[in-house]
């Protein structure tokens, strides 16, 4: 019986269907857990590291500045719409003979002619909304292109490709050859910084030129002016393919390169992200970006969602591979913006963060970030643009790449280990009921066992768990995103959990015990022809005064099976008043809603139920077995007043709880003050 006693035979499996309810939750808000670990690791995150585009922000780019000539121009629109927008000058439309003149730069024709032949996005509309199919950077271009030009299809057939060199984050380009006013030309779109050192010309009055200082001190001045405002900007270049010009080679494609334009583009922030930045701070947990886009739009970002404040630092990639990783850690306490990262050196700072004990999420959309996403504590692939890679070394996937969702799902995982605690609270405390119930009547007062192992089997595995699983769904929480993070390595059950274990389980042993003694459990243990108490009942002797011990074997026997099953009636009791206690640690069932959990509602109804239909039930003969109830489960028929005694008594372990909190929440209301 105490073997029986002391494994909670039924926890394994509450605990399975616990997580995999969580998961169901968290698939319901665009989170797919691929492990089940990650569910309860999620609510010890410490540190988020994500990237800026599509998760932080809408990834709908759209072209918002363009510098040709040395002159800076507005773009109008918004999305994905190629029918709407103009190039606009001190927020008005340029003037139809102005884009006419422009229309006839060469430098001004090549750059729409970069924009519409180096992608491969395609725009189409879907119930008459625009769409876009490919990188949305690639589609920003394509718009622009369009609303200055005509359509990326048309377009394209009358400038057939030739060749493609696709965009890598070492380059940091993609360049494509194209048939192009009767000549081979490559087209190359890419980050500012790497083309720097491969460009050698630039148009100016109609020649090209070779590059010259001022010119590029021009275009460094609106680069910064452009990230200044949150733009992501994409140098645009082409130059003439010769037949000198191994295009097997791309270092030589894209060697002496003609400066056309910088185009500024924007994927403005998703309305949501603030306000789940903020509720990360409040939960304790950093939030780190970690992009491949420059410092200055980082920063821009950064500061409008909430992560950039007065006291935070940034760090490039550049300086990222120069210092040691003592100097890193010296500084991850400051960093908020990490830019121009490869995904390497995302890899370095999920394990320099570990080092510094800290548990980390970490997004990645790419097959270059699978090292990282494995490495993290909860790695998490993006599913609108994340690749297959990502997604297998990934431990979540987000469906439509939402940074809010990351925090629901840190906020569910928190909720479910909340739950998970209540169970487990509330499993292991009748476990350690029964053990202690079994010590104390045998070794201690002598008695036959108060409770069959056949009882005990019954107790844990059908009467516990309904109520564990009804506790596992607990939707009425405290703010669980105003507490810290728990320690990843945090005992289950803690310290605190322990307390109310033996609290709640010597509640549960004193009941039950009393219960027991006052029905003369004992009497069978003890002296013949003596009551429970020690006195002598008349009944029980002749006219001699000689004990009749037959007589009181026969009662003492009869008073046994009514005290084992009171006791075990009252022990169930005991039970299901105590899964109303562990539905919160602090707060008051009538705080919570004491039906507000309907799960746990039924769950007692039925327990009760089917308690009632084991007692009562004691002469009715099991099926295909053919051995009458009472004689397996040990039970015989109670009275309607027995009954009421015993769901009086079990009562108990409620309203000494609900006291306890009382008393708790009165203590802290006085420290406050």
């Amino acid at each position: 019986a105490i073997f029986v006693a002391i494994v909670p035979e039924g926890l394994p499996i509450i605990l399975v269907i616990t997580l995999a309810m969580g998961m169901r939750n968290m698939a319901r808000q665009k989170a797919i857990v691929r492990r089940l670990k990650a569910v309860e690791t999620l609510g010890s995150t410490t540190i988020i590291c994500t990237d800026k585009t599509g998760t932080l922000t809408r990834n709908e780019m759209t072209a918002r500045a363009f510098l040709i000539n040395g002159d800076s121009y507005g773009v109008s629109g918004h999305g994905f719409d190629p029918t709407v927008g103009r190039l606009q000058r001190n927020g008005k439309d340029v003037p139809e003979s102005d884009l006419a003149n422009l229309h006839t730069d060469v430098a001004f024709r090549q750059a729409i002619a970069t924009c519409l032949l180096c992608q491969n996005s395609n725009l189409h509309p879907v119930d008459g909304e625009w769409q876009a199919v490919g990188d949305p950077t690639d589609s920003a271009c394509a718009v622009f292109g369009w609303k200055l030009k005509e359509s990326v299809d048309s377009f394209r057939r009358r400038h057939p490709r030739f060749r493609e060199y696709t965009f890598d984050r070492t380059r940091k380009r993609m360049t494509t050859i194209h048939e192009f006013d009767g000549e081979r030309w490559a087209f190359s779109k890419g980050a500012l910084g790497p083309f720097m050192r491969s460009i050698t010309h630039i148009h100016e009055d109609g020649q090209v030129i070779p590059i010259e200082g001022h010119h590029k001190d021009r275009i460094s001045e609106i680069n910064l002016e452009y990230a200044s405002r949150a733009l992501r900007v994409l140098a645009l270049c082409a130059r003439k393919i010769g037949d000198d010009v191994d295009i097997e080679d791309v270092a030589d494609v894209e060697r002496g390169m003609i400066f056309l334009a910088l185009i500024g583009i924007m994927d403005p922030p998703r309305q949501e992200v603030p306000e789940s930045i903020s509720r990360c701070h409040q939960a304790g947990i950093r939030v780190m970006m970690i992009t491949g886009d420059q410092r200055m739009t980082a920063m821009a970002v950064g500061r409008e969602i909430g992560i950039v404040d007065d006291d935070s630092d940034h760090m490039s990639g550049k300086e990222l591979r120069e210092c040691t990783d003592l100097m890193l850690e010296d500084r991850l306490d400051t960093v908020a913006v990490f830019s121009r990262v490869t995904p390497d050196q995302k890899l370095r700072i999920v394990e320099r963060l570990q080092a510094q004990g800290h548990v980390v999420a970490m997004t990645g959309d790419g097959d270059n970030d699978a090292p990282a996403l494995s490495q993290a504590n909860i790695g998490i692939a993006m599913g609108s643009s994340g690749t297959d890679v990502a997604r297998d070394a990934s431990d979540m996937v987000l469906q439509d790449d939402n940074f809010s969702n990351i925090v629901s799902a840190v906020e569910e995982g928190r909720k479910l280990y909340v739950n998970i605690r209540n169970f487990v609270r509330y499993q292991i405390s009748t476990n350690v009921a029964a053990i202690l119930l079994i010590i104390v009547s045998t070794f201690f007062f002598g008695w036959n066992l108060p409770l069959t192992a056949t009882q005990l089997l019954v107790i844990n595995i059908l009467m516990d768990g309904p109520p564990a699983v009804a506790l596992g769904i607990e939707k009425r929480h405290s703010d669980v995103m105003s507490e810290p993070p728990r320690l990843l390595d945090e005992s289950l059950p803690n310290p605190v959990d322990m307390a109310m274990i033996v609290f709640l389980g010597m509640v549960m042993v004193i009941g039950t015990a009393m219960i027991f003694w006052f029905s003369g459990g004992g009497i069978i243990s003890g002296q013949p022809c003596t009551e429970y108490d020690g006195s002598i009942e008349s009944g029980w002797f002749d006219d001699e005064g000689n004990c009749r011990e037959d007589a009181w074997r026969e009662d003492a026997e009869n008073r046994f099976e009514q005290a084992q099953t009171r006791a075990f009636a009252v022990f169930i009791l005991f039970q299901l008043f105590n899964v109303i206690n562990c539905r919160s640690v602090d707060r008051s069932i009538f705080q919570l809603g004491l039906f507000n959990n309907k799960a746990i509602t039924i769950s007692f109804a039925i327990s009760a139920a089917f308690l009632l239909f084991m007692v009562q039930g004691a002469s009715l003969t099991i099926p295909f077995i053919g051995i009458p109830m009472g004689d397996l489960l040990s039970v015989v028929s109670l009275e309607p007043i027995d009954w009421a005694i015993l769901f009086a008594t079990a009562s108990s372990v409620f309203l000494i709880d609900e006291l306890r909190k009382l008393i708790m929440r009165s203590r802290e209301s006085s420290h406050q003050r």
